[in-house]
């Protein structure tokens, strides 16, 4: 991604935010695997979005005093042993040139910098009156990250100082997607596209559901060093029903349809996409049936996107649409009876994060990118049936970003049968 992406996303935030404020950023930090080891590390996709930088304990923070912008960027200094043992972290030449930021120092200088903006030479009226901090919260009690526990910290040491909460600020502006964000999706797509061909001309009963993973593992590999976008699921019979399903380790029968929902990311700028496959390359006429009335489901909900539709219209239609094709299916008589077989909504935003956090209170607009993925979960029967697209809406429509990823029964029998 060129700097100029990030430079322009710094500008766009600053003009939101209130004068007199001080905005920080916190790229997070490792995490503890085990006694000699660490998880990969996962960048903070706000401060990414602003900065750039894929790397941990680095520190964004923006400034807007008296209408003046001004960023500044707090990197960790090289340790010459760590260097040898683990490799080099950015320099801050290389930080500037990512990130398209000309004051660049390192973390040792930032408890100076905080306190020059807070407690200053200044008459204190000159000072800083409000931090905006990237609070992101979730509904579970032990969670917690780097801002909300600098927001402790600080409000402590500043009571008068108002802290205000950016993260929401940044989210609706990663809604919309740039020409070149879309690009990165599409490239992950087509990345996809290949595993999951790898998939069609690799399957047959009696193998595992991890063997048939593996392939597409080895697709991303291989053509490009994509990695995937999140845990993928591959889920025969009825694991197929189980919505999170992610073992992968149960072996695949003969009749046996086989749900994956999985994608690849590039930059970060991830695809989803599930396709379901019958193990021996031919539906029985009831996976079919199943099958095809989920296919009618996602078609129609495809088309149904425009601008200005809300998230709960757009559910509510895919609610009202499967209700009807389990009535078609025997399965029930009344929409109150729906969840037993469809218990998910359908879709999400999708960019930096595979699930993008998303303002559900505004309606949809153009450059979101939205996932539609209806499904039908017969536990009784062993069967379930996902089949999900990305797509890129328009200033008058949409355009399905995965159309070129085959879903017809006949194109999947066709295929199958001739790989």
């Amino acid at each position: 991604m060129n700097k100029n992406f990030y430079i322009n996303n710094r500008n766009k935030y600053l003009d939101k935010v209130e004068d007199s404020s001080l905005s920080l950023f916190f790229s997070n930090q490792l995490v503890q695997k085990s006694h000699d080891q660490y998880f990969d590390f996962e960048v903070e996709k706000n401060f990414y979005y602003l900065s750039g930088i894929n790397q941990d304990n680095v520190i964004l923070a923006l400034i807007k005093d008296k209408g003046v912008k001004r960023s500044v960027l707090f990197i960790e200094k090289n340790d010459p042993v760590l260097v040898k043992w683990v490799g080099k972290k950015l320099e801050i030449e290389e930080a500037k040139e990512i990130s398209g930021i000309d004051e660049v120092y390192y973390l040792g200088s930032f408890d100076n910098f905080l306190f020059s903006l807070y407690n200053n030479s200044r008459l204190s009226s000159d000072n800083l009156q409000n931090l905006y901090l990237n609070l992101d919260r979730r509904n579970d009690k032990g969670y917690t990250n780097q801002a909300l526990e600098f927001s402790k910290k600080f409000r402590k040491e500043y009571p008068e100082v108002k802290i205000l909460n950016s993260y929401l600020m940044v989210v609706e502006m990663r809604m919309v997607k740039s020409e070149e964000e879309i690009k990165y999706i599409k490239d992950a797509i087509r990345t996809t596209k290949g595993g999951l061909n790898e998939i069609m001309r690799s399957i047959r009963p009696g193998m595992y559901e991890y063997q048939v993973e593996a392939y597409f593992d080895f697709h991303l590999q291989y053509t490009g060093n994509f990695d995937t976008a999140f845990t993928t699921i591959a889920a025969s019979g009825k694991n197929a029903t189980i919505l999170h399903y992610d073992k992968n380790n149960s072996l695949i029968g003969d009749n046996d349809l086989v749900l994956f929902d999985l994608g690849a990311r590039n930059n970060f700028y991830a695809s989803d996409i599930t396709r379901t496959y019958p193990a021996n390359g031919k539906f029985t006429e009831r996976q079919k049936e199943v099958y095809e009335e989920v296919l009618n489901v996602n078609k129609k909900c495809i088309e149904f996107l425009r601008p200005g539709v809300t998230w709960k219209e757009y559910n509510d239609y895919a609610k009202s649409l499967l209700t009807e094709a389990c009535i078609r299916l025997g399965l029930i008589k009344d929409e109150k009876e729906l969840i037993k077989y469809y218990y998910h909504s359908i879709g999400h935003s999708l960019g930096l994060d595979t699930h993008d956090p998303t303002n559900h209170a505004l309606p949809i607009q153009p450059g979101m990118v939205i996932t539609v993925e209806p499904g039908l979960y017969i536990e009784e029967e062993g069967i379930g049936v996902r089949i999900e697209d990305d797509v890129l809406i328009t200033e008058d429509g949409r355009i399905n970003l995965s159309s070129d990823i085959i879903k017809e029964v006949a194109e999947i029998e066709e295929f199958m049968q001739n790989k």
